[in-house]
């Protein structure tokens, strides 16, 4: 017969007394576990760390004060965007809900509430989640946790995002919309070169050469909350990468760096480039314009808007597909795109094989006596 009971969870759980707190009560360490051996090993392992003196620290801080320390510590060399994404995690979402208790009285149960609050957004789920694992691991480290209650909360399910080309009608609309001349610039180098957001926006004159029809990319901007940062090295040293200029677009280009007179193609207001707010504004006149171009005007009075949903990031998968249609090698096509993204390279170009060899056999199939 086992020693431990099954609680109404499926869980197996204990306490163990590792000793005394100052004002004389026992002091406690709470372990739970999916079977009831998982659990003896871990109330073994703790007994053993009790004999060689690796016990965890008595400690009333709040998780809120540790991660303050935890970001000063260890996120203070990441990148821009990594230390937003991590900021945004803990300032939104974990210290909201859980920045009250003390570090080592929180238990998976109280993990799993806060993901379950968020289940809309199974990605902040996932940041989440992320997040307090490597806080939790740092805790487990300093001796603060006896275990990472993180670890094994349940995520849901997270539908992929879609991948898709730019449409017949996203197409149609760029060529009739009114854009200005910044505006259908910066939606060219998208179209033409598959270039991220951040790639076009730390675009100079000295990055376009016409006479040898080429475009140079070796840095992008990011963007520190709304302010905009140019970093060398594209989204990575891979990024550094040379692209030919198509043929159809060198008048445009030409015409178009005739009108810039700053060092940046997009400039800010307030900055050398675009702001995040600046981008976003110009981003929606952009949609807005396309939309316009390829409705009626009885359509636009009851708000149609059949172009929804457009990024860069079409653009740019739109790029890679336009490149296996032209009959570039995958390798050829990392390097056009650069080396940071050839997961997706290779779907692109794995997925449209498969589309090729199925139409292959359908007319096999159709054409044969």
């Amino acid at each position: 017969m086992g020693r431990y009971k099954k609680r109404k969870d499926g869980r197996y759980a204990t306490t163990v007394m590792i000793g005394y707190k100052a004002d004389g009560r026992a002091n406690n360490v709470f372990l739970s576990a999916k079977t009831e051996k998982e659990l003896r090993d871990k109330v073994a392992e703790l007994k053993s760390k009790m004999k060689t003196g690796e016990l965890i620290k008595e400690s009333d801080m709040l998780l809120c004060d540790y991660i303050t320390s935890w970001i000063d510590t260890y996120k203070t060399s990441v990148s821009i965007n990594t230390r937003a994404m991590y900021e945004n995690a803990v300032n939104k979402h974990i210290k909201p809900e859980l920045g009250h208790l003390p570090i080592n009285k929180i238990v998976r149960s109280d993990v799993q509430r806060l993901i379950n609050d968020n289940t809309d957004h199974p990605r902040t789920c996932e940041i989440i989640k992320m997040t307090l694992v490597q806080i939790l691991n740092s805790a487990v480290d300093d001796k603060l946790v006896y275990e990472n209650v993180a670890k094994k909360v349940t995520l849901p399910k997270r539908q992929k995002s879609e991948k898709r080309t730019l449409t017949d009608l996203e197409k149609d609309a760029i060529k009739k919309a009114d854009f200005t001349l910044q505006e259908r610039a910066l939606v060219m180098f998208l179209f033409y070169f598959g270039l991220r957001r951040g790639e076009v926006l730390a675009l100079t004159k000295s990055d376009v050469d016409l006479k040898k029809k080429v475009l140079t990319v070796n840095k992008a901007v990011v963007f520190d909350v709304n302010t905009p940062v140019v970093k060398k090295g594209a989204k990575s040293d891979a990024g550094n990468r040379t692209i030919p200029v198509p043929e159809h677009a060198v008048a445009f280009l030409r015409d178009f760096l005739k009108s810039v007179d700053t060092f940046y193609l997009f400039p800010g207001k307030n900055a050398e480039t675009l702001s995040k707010t600046q981008y976003v504004k110009m981003w929606d006149r952009i949609v807005k314009k396309m939309n316009d171009a390829v409705t009626s005007e009885q359509e636009k009075t009851i708000g149609s808007q059949p172009i929804n949903g457009l990024t860069a990031h079409i653009f740019r998968h739109n790029y890679c597909t336009m490149l296996y249609y032209s009959g570039i090698s995958q390798k050829k096509a990392v390097e056009l795109m650069g080396h940071s993204d050839i997961k997706m390279i290779m779907e692109v170009y794995a997925h449209l094989d498969e589309e090729k060899e199925a139409v292959q056999d359908k007319l096999d199939r159709a054409i044969a006596l």
